[in-house]
């Protein structure tokens, strides 16, 4: 099954994609998307209407729809998925600059997964992966190693660390727009199928993922 882990919509600030265009967009594509997170910077919707629109949109195109965040911490953006109650108590996640290490281990303890974000493009994760291991342990087990909006280097420096410390490796299209450049670029693969963000979170905690790159197609510069 495969899973787009990073997308935005018009919820983010530098994006003005409507969710369904995404959803439009895989349905087009003749290799299918299991499913989509949307994880939108600094901001974890808890809106009813937001909720039955997604679950209306999950339906119609036959994808899976689940939210995260991609929050704002003084090493880089992390993603989480697995967001709970307690994680919206302890955190305002709509802020800036939180400190990484209590809240990896939080989200960790909750049962979700938080995964830095392209950790060797305007972050600092990449160059304390292994400090960070140390502190954290299984609570970082993870890092998106392929995001579509990366460079080749980076991506690869990325896969590097991740052979190198034994982390598992994700891919994320880090997607602002549903063009051919953004988004279908890349996602990752699971040994098998989810149904739910909790089911989800299981799969990436245990490892059984790794990255999917899509054929290019006509117009996706290279």
């Amino acid at each position: 099954m495969l899973v787009d882990l990073h997308v935005h919509t018009r919820l983010s600030s530098d994006s003005n994609m409507l969710p369904e265009s995404y959803l439009e967009a895989a349905s087009r594509n003749p290799i299918p998307l299991g499913a989509i997170c949307f994880t939108e910077h600094r901001l974890y919707p808890t809106d009813p209407e937001i909720d039955q629109a997604y679950q209306q949109l999950a339906e119609r195109f036959g994808i899976h729809i689940f939210k995260g965040i991609e929050a704002d911490t003084d090493l880089g953006h992390l993603l989480i998925l697995g967001v709970t109650r307690q994680l919206q108590r302890r955190f305002d996640l709509e802020a800036r600059m939180h400190r990484a290490v209590p809240m990896i281990e939080m989200v960790h303890g909750e049962g979700g997964i938080a995964i830095p974000a392209h950790p060797f493009r305007d972050s600092g994760y990449g160059a304390r992966l292994d400090d960070l291991l140390a502190r954290l342990g299984p609570a970082l087990s993870v890092i998106e190693a392929i995001n579509g909006q990366n460079t080749h280097e980076q991506n690869v420096a990325a896969l590097t660390a991740c052979e190198k410390l034994g982390l598992t490796a994700v891919a994320g299209s880090d997607a602002h727009f549903a063009s051919a450049n953004w988004f279908m670029t890349c996602a990752t693969e699971l040994t098998g199928d989810v149904a739910t963000v909790e089911e989800l979170c299981q799969e990436l905690r245990a490892g059984r993922a790794r990255p999917f790159h899509f054929p290019r197609t006509a117009g996706q510069r290279p």
